[in-house]
């Protein structure tokens, strides 16, 4: 196709369950410029078939690229962008779905604005259904549009967000070399700040627009502990080397550590959570048990040192005080203090208990 406004990257891993519905709402938009590309990360189930099948009735603008080997969705939308063509990139996930409208409105509102280098909005975002929580949410306020600075930067970075709502220009990616981490879980968490703190605007739409399933399969769900820490603890370092050193870091450098002091939280509890099982289990081989708690340690020492390389502020800021819990931000400063001791405290709780 000529004139692609839209290419949307749709990651394919065992969900032959939900593909289809999401794979039908692409196809509904009434854009029709759109451009498919599908990853299939080498699906066990019948993802496959249901790709090609719609790749068949979709020729012109589909493209199914069937992985050898399973690479984990930052992967695979990597390789997808490598054949994106679109003036914007669009991510859905294969478990959720859009309405027929997304795009189109999505699109209108990117060309809606223009900046003084004659450039449309580098992100545009919509709101979203959590049909789990049945919560409707859109991340980015009338306030955070337009033109960015520093505190709308640190807003939008600090609230998080989802990519699957938004679109971005494809030639601001491009220009930035803005990639994602090939990791199972988080891999669009570094992604995401790293677009905040370069992009130069962003506009949204306030409306419902995308349908997220949130279910009990879907990845972020049936992730082993091992492959948690190692996906928060490599985004930890990511953010760091890939935020740290743009040129208004000093605007947003509160946000930013809010967002690892997050992630170090998120390690610790993974750590600590593998050993309350552990100890909660009496019939545990006592070598197997001092073996685990030695590895326990080297991780939580290993994420103090990146918590104390990475964050040079308090952990009393506005971010912090607001989104993390008091508990969880004593436990991070417990481990701050003594990973052993923080180690011990947990071992002789479950032994008292």
């Amino acid at each position: 196709m000529n004139d692609i406004k839209i290419s949307i990257i749709v990651p394919v891993y065992n969900a032959a369950e939900t593909l289809q519905e999401c794979l039908d709402s692409i196809a509904s938009q009434t854009l029709q410029e759109w451009q498919l590309i599908l990853v299939d990360d080498k699906s066990t189930d019948n993802s496959l078939e249901i790709c090609k099948k719609f790749e068949q009735q979709h020729t012109d603008q589909t493209i199914l690229i069937p992985l050898e080997e399973n690479g984990g969705p930052g992967k695979a939308r990597n390789i997808a962008l490598e054949y994106a063509t679109g003036e914007y990139i669009g991510f859905v996930d294969s478990d959720d779905a859009i309405t027929p409208n997304m795009y189109k409105l999505l699109y209108e509102e990117a060309m809606q604005y223009t900046d003084a280098e004659g450039q449309h909005y580098d992100i545009v975002d919509a709101g979203y259904y959590d049909q789990r929580n049945d919560l409707a949410i859109l991340f980015t306020a009338d306030e955070l549009t337009g033109k960015l600075d520093s505190k709308k930067r640190s807003t939008l970075i600090a609230s998080g967000g989802y990519c699957p709502t938004k679109i971005f220009r494809r030639a601001f990616l491009e220009a930035e070399q803005i990639h994602f981490r090939e990791e199972y879980v988080l891999e669009d968490m570094d992604y995401l700040i790293e677009i905040f703190a370069k992009a130069r605007s962003i506009g949204n739409v306030k409306q419902i627009l995308y349908l997220y399933r949130n279910t009990d399969a879907s990845l972020s769900k049936t992730i082993e502990v091992e492959k948690y820490y190692h996906s928060t603890s490599t985004a930890m370092d990511a953010i760091c080397h890939k935020v740290t050193g743009v040129k208004n870091y000093p605007g947003i450098s509160e946000a930013v550590e809010y967002a690892i002091l997050q992630l170090y939280s998120y390690s610790i509890n993974a750590v600590l959570g593998g050993m309350k099982d552990l100890y909660e289990d009496a019939e545990v081989n006592p070598a197997v048990l001092r073996a685990k708690e030695a590895e326990a340690l080297e991780k939580l020492e290993a994420l103090r040192e990146k918590k104390l390389q990475y964050v040079s502020g308090p952990y009393e800021t506005v971010y912090v005080l607001a989104k993390i819990a008091p508990d969880d931000i004593q436990i991070m400063k417990a481990n701050d203090e003594s990973p052993k001791a923080l180690l011990e405290r947990l071992k002789d709780a479950r032994n008292k208990g």
